[in-house]
C-alpha cells in the first residue's frame, strides 16, 4: 500500500443489497489486468452515462492512467467481488489542490446498479475526502442520468446545473454530519 500518511485507507468488507460479498480498497496497478471483464459487462448506455460519449473499450493507456496515480493528489477504490475475484466497480477521486475540492468519477456494472454498491463506494470516497480535510467533492452528471442524480440528494449533494444537458453535484464536507 502506498503511505498515506495519518489517513486510513484500510480495506472494507461489506455486503450489498444484493448480497455480493465486496473487498472494497485503494486500487492497485496489478488491477489493470481486471478492466476488460469490468468494462465487457458495462453497458453501452452506463458507459455514455459515465464517460459523456460513445465507447466500448478501454484503451491500455487509458486503463494504465486509471491503475497509476499520484497519490498525492488521487485516490480510487476498486469493488472485488469476495466470491469470484471480479471487479464490480471503481470511484475515483482527484484533487483541486486551490480550492480543497476534489472531482469524484464512479462506475459499477450494470447487472449491478441497484444493489447498492454505487453506494458503498461513494460512501467510501466521501469519508477518504473528509479524513484529507477537503472541503467539498463533486462530480458531473448528465442530466437524464436520474440514478446518479438521486443517489447523490440522498448523499447530502446540491446539484447545480451547469448547461448542455450536464448537472453538477456538489458535497459541502464542512456542513456533513455536523462537521
Amino acid at each position: 500500500m502506498q503511505d498515506q500518511g495519518a489517513l486510513n485507507v484500510s480495506e472494507l468488507h461489506e455486503k450489498t443489497r444484493g448480497g455480493e460479498r465486496v473487498l472494497i480498497r485503494e486500487v492497485r496497478p496489478e488491477d489493470m489486468a481486471l478492466y476488460s471483464d469490468f468494462i465487457d459487462d458495462v453497458s453501452a448506455d452506463d458507459l455514455r452515462l459515465r464517460f459523456f460519449a460513445c465507447i466500448t473499450a478501454l484503451r491500455a493507456a487509458e486503463i494504465d492512467k486509471l491503475t497509476h496515480l499520484d497519490y498525492g493528489h488521487e485516490m480510487a477504490f476498486i469493488a472485488i467481488d469476495e466470491d469470484t475475484s471480479q471487479m464490480l466497480g471503481l470511484v475515483r477521486l482527484k484533487d483541486e489542490l486551490a480550492e480543497k475540492a476534489a472531482e469524484f468519477a464512479i462506475l459499477v456494472r450494470s447487472r449491478l446498479k441497484g444493489h447498492g454498491l454505487g453506494w458503498l463506494l461513494m460512501q467510501r470516497v466521501i469519508d477518504y475526502a473528509k479524513g484529507k480535510r477537503l472541503r467539498r467533492v463533486y462530480g458531473d452528471v448528465l442530466a437524464i442520468n436520474r440514478t446518479m442524480l438521486q443517489m447523490c440528494a440522498e448523499l447530502g449533494f446540491h446539484v447545480e446545473d451547469i448547461g448542455s444537458g450536464v448537472r453538477r453535484v456538489v458535497l459541502d464536507l464542512e456542513t456533513v454530519d455536523g462537521r
